[in-house]
């Protein structure tokens, strides 16, 4: 095994710590409060299309204009897609401009061919929450036995995670069966993210398959996937919910739900 903790691990920890107490996709990156504030205020979309129209532009402003469903951009949008030579863009415009109801299959197509890869994977279970927190045994062995570094191989299945992440967040049932299929990654991140788009869709059929992620993974894995259950309204899930969530999360999920919040911690259309 590797003698220490590489940084790419180290944050993977840390982001599944901002994931137990309630962090979204994307605000974990958001550490400085004015671009929360900033991100936050739909009064700010105006500025964040003109910065994409600009160029000098970043996830932040992407992710408010679609958000906010503001369809004035997708020209504007369709072009800096175009432009970016940048795969992270390049997937967050795509995933935008199907949040804004863009049909093209090229921009669905990406998101799928972004999340494919971690899917296919014959990896173990990659990730250990016991007292020695880190790569599992068994994924750094697959690693060597794969001829690639433990640090490489989580990359992979990381930005696969993001991947799933940004096609979760369209809420377009084109996906249910990619994110159904994310639900048994042996990556916790895939797994939470996808459970989180299924309850973005209220797929019901796929809450049983959400309580049996939880149930294959270990207490604070499990955790973070029963979160997307908090959004459905069936006794089985908030069972679950009951069962694999700190009761004191669990009441700040319940109330960030009654608040308007999504699952991904978004303020829902038309609140």
């Amino acid at each position: 095994m590797e003698d220490r903790m590489s940084n790419a691990m180290k944050f993977q920890l840390l982001l599944l710590c901002a994931l137990v107490t309630g962090a979204a996709y994307g605000q974990e990156k958001q550490s400085q409060p004015d671009k929360l504030i900033y991100a936050a205020d739909p009064a700010n979309v105006p500025d964040a299309i003109a910065k994409v129209k600009s160029g000098d532009f970043n996830g932040v402003h992407i992710a408010m204009i679609a958000r906010a469903g503001a369809v004035e951009a997708i020209p504007i949008l369709k072009q800096q897609f175009s432009r970016s030579q940048d795969p992270l863009i390049k997937s967050e415009i795509a995933a935008a401009l199907v949040r804004l109801g863009v049909k093209d299959d090229t921009y669905w197509g990406l998101l799928v061919e972004g999340a494919t890869p971690g899917l296919e994977t014959d990896a173990p279970r990659v990730m250990r929450f016991d007292s020695q927190p880190g790569p599992s045994p068994e994924f750094v062995d697959w690693a060597k036995a794969h001829n690639i570094t433990t640090d490489s191989a989580l990359d992979t299945l990381y930005r696969s995670a993001l991947a799933v992440a940004l096609l979760a967040k369209t809420a377009d049932p084109r996906g249910i069966p990619l994110l159904r299929r994310a639900l048994l990654s042996p990556y916790f991140l895939t797994q939470a993210y996808a459970a989180e788009g299924l309850a973005n869709i209220q797929d019901r059929e796929s809450i049983p398959l959400i309580v049996e992620a939880c149930k294959r993974e270990p207490a604070a894995a499990a955790a973070v996937i029963a979160k997307s259950l908090v959004y459905f309204d069936d006794p089985e899930a908030q069972r679950a919910v009951d069962t694999y969530v700190p009761a004191d999360m669990a009441k700040l999920y319940r109330k960030a739900r009654a608040d308007g919040k999504t699952p991904f911690g978004e303020k829902a259309p038309n609140e």
